[in-house]
């Protein structure tokens, strides 16, 4: 298992490219998932690593992490100094003198002390980032945990539309944060929100991996939204009635004696859409 000290060794290396020693966290076939480029194998991810280090000045600042048995997630903050031009730089153009900031919800899937899976989900991107609240401690502080059996519960609540269950997970204050950009608080707020998603949209959400602390959570959820009418505006893109689409996101909520704080969500992956009725 990997401890949190031993992440923030791995981190530290990566800052001062040092490669010797934070080669050795990826498994050697690795299979890695990131926004500038997939790549199987510790060769392909190092390599590609070098190209960018030789070109570009990397520096990664960790704003959380939920630490599971087999699992991490890292709240990351990755900011970019280019060293020379780069026009052909996977995620844009970079040039001279760029700083680019970015940040991101890292999956990591562990065997033993080694990743053997690293998918990173985007949040946000600009020149400068809001610290949002300090890294959440991984030393429990006490509370009621939230545990798997009840975030099931949650899950099922919300695909039922049962808002009376849901919202009682959620503290009075909770603030929600769709994909680093729609910001909602209060738990009116985020149940208006729900409702007029809800009211034009059959939305189910699928539980595909999760992280369980005292203190907070990680998921990954698929939901799948289905048109129940023309959406010709819809936020995550246009849909016709009886269209499904199917979006993948990590999902980090923060506990307050069991009940969710902060919700933030970034996305992973998004699927075509498809006809319900061919």
């Amino acid at each position: 298992m990997i401890t949190e000290s031993d992440y923030r060794a791995y981190i530290a290396a990566f800052n001062r490219s040092d490669f010797a020693t934070f080669a050795p966290y990826y498994a050697a076939d690795v299979e890695f998932q990131g926004r500038a480029g997939n790549f199987t194998g510790r060769d392909a991810v190092v390599g590609f690593y070098r190209q960018v280090h030789a070109r570009i000045r990397e520096k990664i600042e960790i704003r959380q992490l939920v630490l599971g048995e087999q699992e991490l997630v890292a709240d990351l903050v990755t900011e970019l100094h280019a060293l020379e031009d780069w026009p052909q730089f996977p995620t844009g153009p970079l040039y001279k003198g760029d700083v680019l900031r970015s940040q991101n919800f890292v999956w990591y899937e562990l065997r033993g002390r080694e990743f053997a899976r690293v998918r990173a989900a985007h949040y946000r991107r600009g020149s400068i980032l809001p610290a949002d609240q300090a890294s959440t401690p991984q030393t429990p502080t006490g509370g009621h945990a939230l545990s798997p059996a009840e975030f099931a519960s949650y899950i099922d609540a919300f695909n039922r539309n049962d808002y009376a269950q849901f919202v009682a997970y959620y503290t009075p204050e909770v603030t929600l944060v769709i994909a680093g950009k729609h910001e909602l608080h209060g738990r009116e707020a985020i149940l208006d929100f729900y409702r007029s998603v809800k009211a034009t949209t059959r939305r189910t959400i699928t539980v595909k991996r999760l992280i369980t602390t005292p203190h907070s959570i990680a998921a990954e959820l698929e939901s799948e939204f289905l048109a129940l009418q023309d959406l010709p505006e819809f936020a995550a893109g246009a849909m016709r009635k009886g269209e499904r689409i199917f979006i993948n996101t990590v999902v980090l909520y923060d506990l307050e004696d069991g009940r969710f704080s902060r919700i933030r969500s970034a996305e992973l992956r998004k699927t075509l859409k498809s006809t319900e009725h061919p």
